[in-house]
């Protein structure tokens, strides 16, 4: 199949401060690639491969545009290990209005990443 990226954004909360941080990202749709994160310019091809929270935080949502054509789903990663965490798209689409809420927790300073799977 052809790749077709896609766009999505990543709601989290910090535990102390209860600010929130949208943080957009891109997905290339390639089985085994790294998501990239907006970095200030926009999420694009060109980003980072990872976000790194200023506090605690917790992950409320995640949310991806539709269509992807050769992955269904992405694995967080933190600090370059796997975690349990997937995020299947088909339940993340940014047109459904009732995600499944998240929280999963991330420890401040952290490198978040996520890899595409089929």
């Amino acid at each position: 199949m052809t790749a077709t990226p896609k766009n999505g954004t990543l709601v989290a909360y910090g535990v102390k401060s209860g600010k929130s941080y949208l943080v957009d990202f891109y997905v290339s749709d390639v089985d085994g690639a790294l998501v990239k994160f907006d970095a200030g310019a926009g999420a694009s091809s060109s980003s980072p491969e990872f976000y790194t929270f200023p506090e605690d935080v917790v992950i409320k949502d995640i949310s991806i545009e539709s269509g992807t054509a050769d992955t269904t789903k992405m694995r967080l990663v933190v600090n370059g290990k796997p975690t349990s965490h997937i995020i299947r798209y088909s339940v993340h689409l940014t047109s459904l209005n009732n995600r499944p809420e998240l929280q999963i927790g991330v420890r401040q300073g952290s490198m978040v990443q996520f890899i595409q799977l089929a």
